[in-house]
């Protein structure tokens, strides 16, 4: 494994040099690299789930855990240039720095001589777009839930520097079948960086939903929230509010009109969710930022918390009462955590995490996290909480992650069974040798950047028990096992 893709498209700061354990930072997105191996040695294909430009995804499953997951398998030969093969390198790479709960989770990905393999979480209640025509229309609660989630992830990628490209129901999926109305975004080929904005894009999105200045090759971080307001036009009242017999209709009508709600079923539409249509489908200069949208009136009165307090409370409880682990560790545990936990294990808590992300932006925050406590424990000292954050908050961003949200309240015993140890250590030892060496464990952890060679041999003294320079697999499972009570 380790850091093969280019890392031009990586926000994270590659130039820090690193000169002591301390300043190693660890996210899901170290653990995001291709696999050496086959595809069909690793995973063993399933049934399709839909088709595109350049190939199919299909569900799969993992051999050794027989964990079900969704690959996007795409043919080389349909990419008619490099600039193509640079798309997928690049979503990948996009992908691989994202972490927010309602967008998908992406694995690994495998090459070979014909295709290219992208792994990522299985979602079985499919796209929102099918249930969208089951349904013909939402009720505003239910549309409330959806478009929160979604103005939530699209915050948290314009926030981190990212614009989608290609928001549409197709590109939206629902996490289950029925029940829950959770929600994960995918497709991030059309996706580009806010350092990159007004240049042209490859037109792959739908004209119902792109915004007319994507038309003039000009795309920026409020023509996602064009295609926000068209979103919520549809699950509203169950159709575009631009259609057309053609594209070339459509844009048409794109460009020049207003946006119409009128007629029977905008009737029973309120006037604040009217208002909120608006302020997204309309021009650039006048469109909402996913952050204010986030803020409407709407959502006070059709948006509710079904969390239960005692599950928040017990949550607080353990980021209270959480001690980060030594380095390894804990990217033994981030690596489990992102790659293995059962949406069983964290459905509930993704319902905390986002309760306590008052903003809507993905992340909470030091001044959220100090509310939190107010509000269930009871009063708490600013200097306890930023202390909280110091354990808690393990790529050093300032903010609590959902994936260091979840690793504070996952039950760690179970997290690191014998199975998921073994993987975790196959990840380090690249050359499966069966031992990991200083220079494996700088292999996952550095991904380019520049560092004093004395600080990963630190890491492997302070663990080599039987003083040979490397470590076995034993003495990774002792290391993990060590303390598993305090943690």
């Amino acid at each position: 494994m380790g850091c093969t893709i280019s890392t031009k498209y990586r926000k994270k700061n590659e130039e820090n040099f690193i000169s002591n354990v301390n300043e190693i930072k660890i996210d899901p997105g170290l653990f995001v690299n291709e696999n050496k191996k086959k595809f069909q040695d690793v995973y063993r294909v399933a049934q399709s789930l839909g088709t595109g430009a350049y190939g199919e995804v299909k569900t799969c499953f993992q051999r050794e855990t027989g964990q079900k997951r969704a690959v996007k398998i795409l043919k080389k030969d349909l990419m008619r240039s490099e600039i193509e093969k640079s798309y997928l390198l690049k979503e990948i790479s996009i992908l691989k720095s994202l972490d927010h709960p309602n967008i998908i989770r992406t694995f690994e990905f495998f090459e070979d001589l014909k295709r290219m393999y992208l792994v990522m979480e299985y979602c079985s209640g499919g796209e929102l777009f099918t249930e969208i025509l089951k349904r013909q229309s939402f009720s505003e609660g239910d549309a409330a839930k959806i478009f929160f989630q979604i103005l939530s992830a699209v915050s948290y990628l314009h926030s981190n520097g990212v614009i989608h490209g290609n928001l549409s129901p197709e590109n939206i999926l629902l996490e289950e079948k029925r029940g829950s109305l959770s929600i994960k975004i995918v497709d991030f080929g059309s996706a580009i960086l806010t350092s990159e904005k007004n240049t042209k894009l490859p037109k792959d999105g739908k004209a119902y939903y792109l915004a007319p200045e994507v038309y003039d090759g000009i795309y920026h971080d409020k023509s996602d929230m064009w295609s926000c307001g068209i979103i919520l036009y549809i699950l509203l009242c169950g159709h575009p509010p631009f259609d057309g017999e053609n594209d070339e209709q459509i844009i048409s009508l794109v460009k020049r009109s207003r946006v119409q709600m009128e007629g029977r079923i905008w009737e029973r539409v309120s006037s604040s969710a009217k208002e909120l249509i608006e302020k997204l489908i309309c021009g650039p200069s006048s469109r909402l930022t996913a952050q204010n949208a986030l803020k409407h009136v709407w959502f006070d009165s059709k948006l509710q918390s079904a969390i239960e307090k005692h599950h928040i409370v017990e949550a607080m409880q353990n980021l209270k009462e959480f001690h980060a682990p030594n380095k390894l560790k804990d990217a033994i545990i981030t690596f489990v955590t992102s790659q293995y936990t059962s949406l069983k294990e964290t459905k509930e808590l993704r319902e905390v995490f986002l309760s306590l992300d008052k903003d809507g932006d993905g992340r909470i925050s030091k001044g959220e996290l100090l509310e939190a406590f107010r509000n269930t424990i009871g009063e708490m000292e600013e200097i306890e909480v930023q202390r909280i954050m110091g354990e808690v908050d393990s790529d050093n961003s300032g903010f609590i992650d959902y994936t260091e949200f979840l690793k504070a309240n996952i039950d760690t015993k179970k997290l690191l069974s014998d199975q998921n140890l073994k993987l975790a250590f196959s990840l380090f030892d690249t050359d499966g040798s069966g031992k990991i060496s200083a220079d494996e464990i700088k292999k996952v952890f550095q991904c380019d950047q520049p560092s004093d060679e004395n600080v990963w041999k630190e890491i492997i003294k302070s663990l080599d028990v039987n003083g040979d320079g490397e470590i076995d697999l034993e003495e990774f499972k002792a290391l993990v096992k060590l303390n598993i009570n305090s943690m």
